[in-house]
């Protein structure tokens, strides 16, 4: 299944955001929605607070219910952007059908993996797993665009491996996963030198081929 991924930017009376997280968190309770924080500040004129959350979604239903909650908070200055591969719309300038066109087909993709470390011990796959979190992705020597990271990653004690979900926003990945080629997953650590003489263990990138080795993994549709 492929997703957008939008950033919204909320600008509403401090008394709206109970509501406002209350629209967000009924969409997510519908399935195929997913979001996070990534900014809560105050915003100008000062009486409006500004929330920012990423919002993953198979749909783009969201944006109507994001036009309604623009609507009651209109009258006191609020405001409401979408932010689409870079493309800002201010729902005051657009209708929804005219957002939905110009945000496109949906080119994101959810993939998990389960990364297995053969050289390391478990006490060192232990301390290097959540580092993986939000990292880049990249094929071919290249990274991949912004939108395309490892979302989360961490330690699992049942399978002694490094769980993790990505997103995927790169055709030719996505198109040749859709046609059965599979596409495998390998994750390096590094070791830093964290003052002397101790050295860590930090994962800095995803690193996405065609051919197999000891350590990779299969992606799997999420």
């Amino acid at each position: 299944m492929r997703y957008f991924k939008i950033r919204v930017d909320s600008f509403h009376p401090p008394e709206y955001r109970s509501k406002f997280y209350e629209i967000i968190n009924k969409e997510e309770k519908k399935g195929e929605m997913s979001y996070s924080r990534r900014i809560e500040e105050t915003a100008p004129p000062p009486e409006l607070l500004k929330d920012i959350v990423i919002i993953t979604s198979s749909t783009l239903n969201i944006l109507q219910a994001l036009y309604y909650f623009y609507n009651i908070t209109k009258n006191k200055k609020g405001k409401v952007y979408i932010t689409s591969k870079g493309q800002k719309f201010d729902l005051e300038a657009y209708n929804l059908d005219e957002i939905k066109i110009k945000i496109g087909e949906a080119s994101l993709k959810r993939y998990k993996i389960e990364l297995s470390f053969p050289n390391l011990t478990q006490d060192d796959i232990k301390e290097v797993a959540s580092t993986l979190s939000f990292r880049p992705i990249y094929f071919k020597g290249k990274m991949l665009p912004r939108d395309s990271q490892v979302q989360w990653a961490d330690y699992d004690d049942d399978t002694q491996k490094v769980k993790a979900t990505i997103h995927v926003d790169d055709p030719e990945i996505n198109e040749l996963y859709e046609k059965g080629v599979p596409i495998y997953a390998i994750a390096e650590p590094t070791r830093w030198l964290e003052g002397t003489p101790r050295e860590r263990l930090l994962f800095t990138r995803l690193l996405l081929s065609l051919e197999p080795n000891s350590s990779a993994c299969k992606l799997v549709e999420f």
